[in-house]
């Protein structure tokens, strides 16, 4: 992209491809200018039965998973982070027996769906807990992960986190949901064949040299650490999206260091309140790429976490036709989010 590109004053169309989805985005600024163009947080509040609060333990599912005080028991006050099964899942507990009188095959929805609270207070917006709470909702991601890849029973696991009505969210209370899969979701499996691919063809991980040259770019970079970098990716689907990646290709995330997991949670953190501060976002969506619990580092694929503002929606063009329309060029929003002080 040109210098003129990127001149906030510009208002020239462009269009560019993902390089492993194949998918156009048109970046169209003057779309930014019309009537509502950005979506209006919808408040939520939270309710006086809030079954995900602390001394409503009897009013979820029993917990799988909880960073709790020692001197407390499963399902009782005392924990930071808890995860429990979805009350209303996607995905089922594997049944015996097969279904009978059917002439096409069946594949039953079997897995994990579970809910990550994330606080044990009545919060809705997840950039007002602490840098500290963060560390452990990220910590207790790794290990409920590690705890399910150990059981060797599905292919691949998943985090995704929806904040406000906008990005799906339901329920008003911080948390965030995990799945487990006996299949490969589509878009992880491109991903990692694309990394497999390019590494065979190069000798070298995608992702790397992705890192490297968005380092060396550096007009979309946002922040770094230590060991991760959070940018806008060059063909962003989403105004202000952003993508948190490790410089260091790692294709699970229940493999992550302490201290990787710890630099991933601030940056997190920080990413969100830089969306809020600039422009105002409370809703959206972050979710975890990883790998298949079988893949090894052979593929060259790194686990990443895509975060995805929700400031408008979604239309035909978009529905019908498999592109997408982003008014806002990657390298502005860069510019604006590294320039909020969190």
């Amino acid at each position: 992209m040109s210098e003129d590109a990127s001149s906030p004053a510009n208002e020239r169309h462009e269009v560019r491809y993902d390089p492993i989805h194949g998918w156009p985005v048109i970046f169209a600024p003057p779309r930014a200018k019309r009537p509502n163009s950005i979506l209006s947080p919808t408040a939520q509040s939270i309710p006086a039965s809030n079954p995900f609060a602390e001394h409503n333990e009897h009013l979820t599912t029993p917990e799988q998973y909880a960073d709790r005080q020692p001197d407390t028991k499963p399902n009782t006050p005392g924990w930071s982070v808890r995860i429990i099964p979805n009350k209303y899942p996607v995905l089922s507990t594997p049944v015996e027996g097969s279904e009978t009188g059917r002439c096409e095959p069946l594949e039953e929805a079997a897995g994990y769906h579970e809910v990550i609270v994330e606080s044990p207070q009545p919060i809705a917006n997840v950039c007002e807990l602490s840098d500290e709470q963060f560390v452990r909702i990220f910590l207790s991601y790794r290990e409920r992960l590690k705890g399910i890849a150990d059981e060797q029973q599905y292919a691949h696991a998943t985090i995704f986190k929806n904040q406000g009505r906008a990005a799906g969210a339901s329920q008003p209370h911080v948390h965030s949901q995990l799945m487990a899969t006996s299949f490969v979701p589509p878009m992880v499996s491109t991903e990692v064949e694309y990394a497999r691919r390019y590494q065979s063809h190069t000798g070298r991980s995608y992702f790397l040299d992705l890192i490297e040259q968005e380092q060396q770019n550096i007009q979309r970079i946002v922040q770094q650490s230590e060991r991760l970098t959070v940018y806008c990716p060059y063909a962003s689907r989403f105004a202000f999206e952003m993508h948190l990646m490790p410089h260091q290709p790692q294709p699970h995330f229940h493999f992550a260091t302490d201290q990787e997991v710890q630099e991933t949670a601030q940056l997190m953190k920080r990413s969100l309140v830089r969306l809020q501060k600039s422009i105002g976002a409370t809703e959206f969506n972050y979710i975890l790429h990883t790998a298949p619990f079988t893949d090894d580092s052979s593929s060259g694929y790194c686990w990443h976490w895509e975060i995805y503002p929700r400031l408008s929606g979604i239309a035909g063009w978009e529905l019908g036709q498999g592109s997408y329309v982003n008014p806002v060029y990657p390298e502005l929003a860069a510019a604006r989010l590294a320039a909020v002080k969190p």
